[in-house]
């Protein structure tokens, strides 16, 4: 009986050591690429630019009479990557969280374009989360929340919001809050700069004090496949 609980305690001894490392390999694999006090490793894309370091965020606002939109974006290009970050953001501020994105041509009504994962300002659609396309003088949604209750009511507004992005391959996947939004297989784009979008503002009945925060910016660019979560929405695959 002694040696029968001997064994029992030396297998569950095993099985604890194998959990403890399965959960510390992550954590091992993260690098963080925003250290919160300096731009160190980001450039800011297009001006007139009101981006500043506060709290250990990127805090940004808005910019009245601009026509064009103004990006924070990495020096690095990624390709296959699981992003995590959080973002905080007052009403109806517009922004977005861009990956795989490349430099547009000078005469392009946008400097970046690529993949983008919607903080949507209308609070009655409540599509952040989703995946679109912009152009400048056009988007297009590849994969938008129309009927997706659950993902719409994902994001808290005002609140801090943890997002985790996924792209391996020509898979996307999104979650908001550990809720998933996004589900994609699209082979448009496949590798690019990350990047935080905040909208021009030529409409001055928006409130340029109005900001967002971007904070605990963290990636793993090796072997990300490995570290991939499984998720519980179907998969859309789009053009």
């Amino acid at each position: 009986m002694k040696r029968i609980r001997i064994i029992i305690t030396a297998v569950l001894l095993i099985v604890f050591c194998s959990h403890t490392s399965l959960f510390a390999q992550p954590e091992k694999a993260w690098n963080t690429i925003f250290d919160g006090k300096t731009f160190k490793g980001w450039t800011i894309v297009d001006s007139p630019a009101n981006v500043v370091i506060k709290d250990s965020a990127f805090l940004i606002h808005m910019t009245k009479n601009t026509s064009r939109h103004v990006f924070v974006r990495t020096k690095k290009k990624y390709k296959d990557f699981i992003l995590e970050l959080e973002v905080k953001r007052d009403t109806s501020f517009d922004s977005g969280i861009l990956f795989r994105t490349i430099k547009s041509p000078d005469t392009a009504a946008v400097s970046l374009y690529g993949y983008q994962i919607k903080i949507d300002p209308s609070l009655t659609r409540r599509w952040t989360g989703g995946i679109f396309l912009d152009f400048g003088s056009y988007v297009t949604w590849l994969h938008p929340l129309e009927g997706d209750v659950r993902a719409q009511q994902a994001e808290r507004v005002g609140e801090w919001n943890r997002f985790r992005i996924e792209a391996i391959g020509d898979r996307i996947k999104v979650w908001v809050n550990g809720i998933p939004t996004t589900n994609m297989i699209n082979s448009r784009y496949k590798e690019g700069f990350i990047a935080l979008k905040i909208h021009y503002l030529k409409n001055t009945e928006w409130n340029d004090q109005m900001q967002a925060m971007f904070k605990n910016i963290r990636i793993i660019s090796k072997n990300a496949s490995k570290y991939s979560r499984g998720i519980d929405i179907p998969v859309k695959e789009t053009e």
